[in-house]
């Protein structure tokens, strides 16, 4: 029989350290989702320094078409912060599965 080791006093066990990597990776994208979202529309992106000093840069970040991926982007990465929150949930049991029949 192997002697059993307890962790070291003030160690975060792996499935709790992997719960707050989660819950930190959910807020970096929710946070990331929503700049991309709102920073092309806003006055700082027609208003920045490469924008005065490069004019091909300014014809380019001027598109609608490019500012509308851009935001598409950022919805993609709110989704994923909704859909990994989901998942979390879902991993530690506070939202049951529908029964099979």
């Amino acid at each position: 029989m192997a002697p059993t080791s307890s962790p070291a006093r003030g160690r975060i066990s792996k499935p709790r350290m992997n719960r707050l990597l989660v819950i930190l990776y959910v807020i970096l994208c929710f946070d990331m989702g929503v700049f991309l979202f709102v920073v092309p529309w806003a006055g700082l992106w027609s208003r920045n320094y490469f924008m005065d000093h490069y004019p091909l840069v300014a014809s380019i970040a001027r598109n609608y078409f490019l500012r509308g991926a851009i935001s598409g982007i950022g919805l993609a990465d709110i989704w994923l912060a909704f859909y990994e929150l989901w998942r979390l949930r879902r991993e530690l049991g506070l939202v049951h599965a529908p029964p099979t029949r």
